[in-house]
């Protein structure tokens, strides 16, 4: 009996040993597995974030791209729209100016001061004054304005109206005509608001 009550007593220790060993295993178990899943779960926040970054980087380029392209879109909407602003406006110059050049008292009186601002630049014999056809029923009056020698003759490159002088033997040209007026004041333009017309 002796012997059943040491070796039931050994297996008591025993027991007792091997549940603590399996307590303190479990409890290993428990704490490797917790620590195993934090660290997943930190992996998997940073997996995350790092992709929410890439697509929130991702967003906002092409959001930005989107904008880029609207903005170009509207600087073109806009450049063209002050160009047929600006061509409205030498159109109706351009009329206007016809409209004048029919005025017949108030056209040749125009022609005699541009015939008397060129004979101040144009000061040789040799000038020649170039007119639209349509203006060659005012050479008389130009010719008296102008105040010495010079010859008339039709420039089908003037459309609208006024006078274009040329001096060989200066060199130089006098230009008078409204088409030259307008075509400085395009350059002008396009200078000033960058909008270029042909």
């Amino acid at each position: 009996m002796q012997k059943s009550y040491k070796s039931s007593n050994f297996l008591k220790i025993i027991d007792k040993y091997t549940k603590r060993q399996k307590s303190k295993i479990t409890d290993e178990i428990k704490e490797r597995e917790e620590a195993e899943l934090k660290k997943a779960e930190a992996e998997i926040i940073e997996d995350t974030n790092n992709m929410i970054q890439k697509e929130l980087l991702a967003m906002k380029n092409k959001i930005a791209i989107e904008i880029s392209h609207k903005e170009l879109y509207e600087r073109k909407k806009l450049s063209l729209r002050r160009k047929e602003m600006m061509e409205g406006i030498f159109d109706a110059c351009r009329e206007k100016l016809f409209a004048f050049t029919n005025e017949a008292e108030k056209y040749s009186d125009y022609l005699k001061e541009c015939a008397k601002d060129i004979s101040e630049i144009l000061i040789r014999g040799d000038t020649i004054l170039y007119v639209r056809v349509k203006d060659m029923k005012y050479s008389d009056i130009i010719k008296e304005a102008f105040g010495r020698q010079c010859r008339i003759e039709v420039d089908d490159s003037i459309l609208i109206g006024g006078i274009r002088g040329y001096s060989e033997v200066q060199g130089l040209i006098a230009d008078e005509t409204f088409d030259e007026k307008l075509k400085e004041q395009k350059q002008w333009a396009a200078e000033t608001f960058g909008v270029c017309l042909v």
